[in-house]
């Protein structure tokens, strides 16, 4: 029955992974043939879901088994789509409320649905102040949106793209987790349960920001990773160089990311002396990262080399902007990397702010109500894994510690994975910002892994899943804070939609740096005019989170919001 389980999760996590990167693929190639996004977009990467899907399942089912494996594609494509349709669903439900989700993300969103092609059109010109990010940032994540958006018509459900990632990171996590502990089945199914809700993700699961959605992306290489060094395959290859590709294009860090657990899987098939399977996945990761750059990159990566002199810009280059330095506490200036990362995840958890406030070292295993309360934004800075994170990191110390006396070369090989993954968090300036290095959450979940996986040893198993206890929780407070206060907040900003949209004739409104929220307007139903406010203060309405403020005509009622 497990294996049947992990066969499904397999097809199913490949389909979700191939429908969404190729949301970002399709619309990029077809930008070089002068061709802007179109609703068709989503049904051509609907159809190399479903090629890709099908020869997963051949491949799983064994060659010349097509009855097999024609019902382990219709059993794993269902279970894609009911997902889909869940994920889409649920993700309406709820408005993106962040300040960078409705000022720039958005806006990259709307602009490209609308007829934007970022390889022959020139660079955008906005009246938000937005357009440097607009113009020379990646966007994988907000073209895979555009498509969705293009398709359907709806904004806010178009970001599902998270929740469908989480969804295909389990997957894969649970089909790799298999391919090691094939007889264990809740074991692999807990940790990649707790692999896939990377806090990061989980408190940007309802908007447009894309820390979250790297995060999964990471953990779905790491887990075909895995999978191509139990058993390589070409399915499996080309599904990991796709999801490299739209990795490599959704943020800068990304590219040094995507090619470290690429340098790490090339590693382990090596040292498992699996020749072939390096050739091969050598072959196409070299081909994927040139054209990741050169071709499914070319604008931002090749026109801010051209015109702006790094591919980076404008966080590198002349004029370079550090968009970490002014909301670093100052207690953290003076600090190298590894201390700062220390000083965060030992923390009292704190939002970001420009005011430089010092952290504040908390025992681990403690937290207060204001600490979750930090969870309901999407940017938390300091201590961002979740109020437990610290004393997991300790368990996870034990659990090493531990196991390193049972299993000597396991220990090595979970600590070989452990150091790679914070080598590759140190390596950025903001590794004390957990949203910039997602990766860390995966550190403690090796550990674990580890120790409930030992054959024998009553302690080091008891210890591991006392580790596991206090991730799940972890997981759960962080979830439940953000869940509850993102359905109050949604609450009220319908209310005072529900309030401008009975308002006699247009309002008058000013959207400062929430353009996009026009849409979220016309999509309600309200009429507007943008225009200066000539209103009193009591009758203006400004929008919950968010900088939109308009004006009620006597009569409106009034939306107060919190």
């Amino acid at each position: 029955m497990s294996n049947r389980f992990a066969s499904i999760s397999y097809v199913a996590g490949i389909a979700l992974l191939s429908l969404c990167a190729g949301c970002f693929l399709v619309p990029t190639l077809l930008f070089a043939c002068g061709i802007p996004i179109l609703p068709l977009h989503l049904w051509l990467a609907a159809g190399l879901a479903l090629a890709t899907a099908w020869f997963a399942a051949r491949e799983r089912s064994g060659s010349g088994e097509a009855a097999a494996a024609g019902k382990l594609f219709a059993a794993g494509l269902a279970a894609a789509a009911a997902m889909f349709a869940v994920c889409f669903v649920v993700s309406g439900w709820f408005y993106d409320l962040s300040y960078d989700g409705q000022a720039y993300h958005q806006e990259s969103i709307l602009h490209l649905a609308g007829g934007w092609n970022p390889v022959y059109d020139g660079a955008l010109s906005l009246p938000t102040g937005h357009a440097l990010w607009v113009n020379h940032y990646g966007r994988g994540g907000e073209t895979a949106a555009a498509v969705l958006f293009k398709a359907t018509g709806l904004i806010e459900h178009s970001k599902a793209l998270n929740a469908l990632m989480i969804t295909a990171s389990f997957l894969l996590s649970a089909a790799a987790l298999h391919a090691l502990k094939p007889d264990k089945p809740f074991r692999w199914l807990a940790i990649a349960m707790l692999l896939a809700l990377n806090p990061v993700s989980v408190y940007q699961v309802f908007s447009f920001y894309v820390d979250g959605l790297i995060a999964s992306l990471l953990l779905c290489l790491l887990a075909l990773g895995l999978l191509m060094v139990t058993r390589m395959s070409p399915v499996t290859a080309i599904v990991y160089t796709a999801g490299m590709i739209w990795t490599m294009n959704i943020k800068f860090t990304a590219i040094a990311y995507a090619g470290l657990v690429t340098i790490g899987v090339l590693a382990a098939l090596y040292m498992s002396e699996q020749f072939a399977g390096v050739k091969r996945l050598l072959k196409f990761a070299a081909i994927g990262g040139i054209a990741g750059v050169l071709l499914f990159g070319y604008n931002p990566f090749v026109t801010n080399t051209l015109n702006n002199g790094h591919p980076f810009y404008p966080l590198a280059g002349e004029g370079a902007i550090d968009v970490v330095e002014s909301f670093t506490p100052r207690n953290l200036e003076t600090m190298n990397r590894a201390e700062q990362a220390v000083a965060s995840y030992f923390a009292e958890t704190r939002e970001n702010s420009t005011e430089k406030i010092r952290t504040k070292f908390k025992w681990p295993f403690t937290f207060s109500a204001r600490e979750l309360s930090a969870f309901a934004e999407p940017d938390v800075a300091v201590s961002g894994f979740g109020p437990l994170f610290s004393g997991a990191l300790l368990l996870s110390l034990a659990v090493m510690a531990l196991a390193f006396r049972r299993r000597l070369g396991w220990a090595l090989i979970a600590a070989g994975v452990m150091g790679w993954l914070v080598f590759s968090a140190l390596i950025n300036p903001g590794v004390w910002w957990a949203r910039y290095v997602p990766q860390l959450w995966f550190v403690p979940l090796v550990a674990a892994w580890l120790g409930i996986s030992l054959p024998e040893g009553r302690l080091v198993r008891g210890v591991s899943w006392a580790l596991v206890l206090v991730l799940a929780v972890n997981a759960l407070l962080v979830g439940g804070a953000y869940t509850v206060r993102q359905t109050q907040w949604n609450q009220t900003l319908r209310e005072q939609l529900a309030v401008l949209k009975a308002s006699p004739g247009p309002v008058s409104a000013d959207f400062a740096y929430s353009w996009s929220n026009r849409e979220r307007f016309r999509a309600a139903g309200i009429a507007f005019k943008e225009e200066e406010l000539a209103c009193g203060q009591d009758d203006k309405l400004t929008l919950i989170k968010s900088g939109t403020t308009v004006c009620l005509g006597p009569g409106s009622g009034s939306a107060q919001a919190e």
